[in-house]
């Protein structure tokens, strides 16, 4: 597609994307957390409809450029909120990478979710909200709910990671059998010399990537598909970013990846054995990049006041994309009981 008729198709998206009802709200705001600006995104058709924040995956991934994929439905019954983590999307051209790179620490990412959550408690004038997060946000959407349970009123795990290690180990294990099964050599050969997978000590970026790489050719990030395009090349047709958006999260990314992979190893949520709130987990069929046994054996062991895994059977680590109906009918049945509307 040439520049001119991108811009048009563009300009068609951003009109459908357009909030025009009475009490509608689609804003963006630069909120200070922990000292650091980051981009922050608000899109609703009332805002009597009660507050569900997102927090993206990654490293460094930021789901709010591809989310008018599936979200626009979503916010006809929530006012939904995104934001770019430090260093990642948006928030990247904000401040100086080489003044918050010895910051990117997942416990700083906690602390930068629950200021947001009281920002926005203030700002929208609710008394609590409903976490949704994706892949690696669930490690710090998990922390912050249990170290600040009050602020919210249920979390969604969207592609939960619990233990990074054994996850890997899982997903590795049905690579290595899928590749046999296919009888392809050259998968077999390249996956057997990152043997022991993940193995001891930081992540190996590389080791990983090759892992994700396979992950994502045989249908364990998409299903039934040998890639992931849509999503990871999807910024290029967002209606909300610029040239230079793009490359900041294209350098965000690299950022991320660059001080948090090697710190993967060390997460594990299986030692949190009482959660304090309603917790659901979408959990798609086909995920290999965050495999459903350990989400499945650590929700049976969870005490919880309700726990729910709802199942995408023709899903893979991005359900809200693969399966967008049903994502939203999931939210309605068992995310908007739990939530609480802004006052009237």
């Amino acid at each position: 597609m040439t520049a001119p008729h991108l811009d048009s198709a563009l300009d068609i998206i951003r009109s459908v994307e357009r909030i025009s009802t009475p009490r509608g709200i689609q804003k963006s705001d630069i909120v200070t957390l922990g000292g650091v600006p980051q981009f922050v995104s608000i899109r609703g058709t009332s805002t009597r409809n009660p507050v569900l924040l997102f927090v993206h995956g990654g490293p460094g991934t930021p789901l709010a450029p591809t989310a008018w994929m599936w979200q626009r439905p979503v916010e006809e019954f929530f006012t939904v909120v995104h934001y770019d983590q430090r260093g990642a999307g948006r928030s990247h051209g904000l401040s100086d990478p080489a003044e918050i790179r010895d910051t990117l620490q997942p416990g700083q990412y906690v602390e930068d979710l629950i200021e947001l959550t009281e920002w926005l408690l203030r700002t929208l004038d609710v008394s609590s909200i409903s976490i949704a997060a994706h892949s690696w946000g669930t490690v710090v959407a998990t922390t912050a709910v249990v170290k600040r349970p009050d602020l919210f009123s249920s979390y969604l795990g969207i592609g939960q990671v619990v233990d990074f290690t054994e996850a890997e180990r899982v997903s590795f294990d049905w690579l290595l059998d899928e590749a046999r099964h296919r009888v392809d050599l050259s998968a077999q050969s390249e996956l057997q010399k990152l043997e022991p997978y993940p193995g001891p000590g930081p992540m190996d970026p590389q080791k990983l990537a090759i892992h994700r790489s396979w992950v994502g050719r045989y249908g364990g990030f998409a299903a039934g598909r040998s890639d992931c395009d849509y999503f990871l090349d999807g910024s290029t047709v967002s209606p909300d970013l610029s040239a230079t958006d793009r490359a900041h999260i294209d350098l965000g990314n690299i950022l991320s990846a660059e001080m948090l992979v090697p710190q993967l190893m060390d997460i594990t949520l299986s030692t949190i054995t009482q959660f304090p709130i309603p917790i659901i987990q979408f959990q798609g069929r086909h995920d290999q990049m965050t495999p459903a046994a350990p989400v499945e054996f650590w929700m049976n062991s969870l005490t919880a006041p309700s726990k729910h895994i709802e199942w995408f059977e023709h899903s893979a680590h991005m359900p809200m994309y693969e399966e967008p109906g049903h994502f939203l009918t999931a939210l309605l049945a068992h995310i908007q009981p739990w939530a609480t509307a802004a006052p009237r």
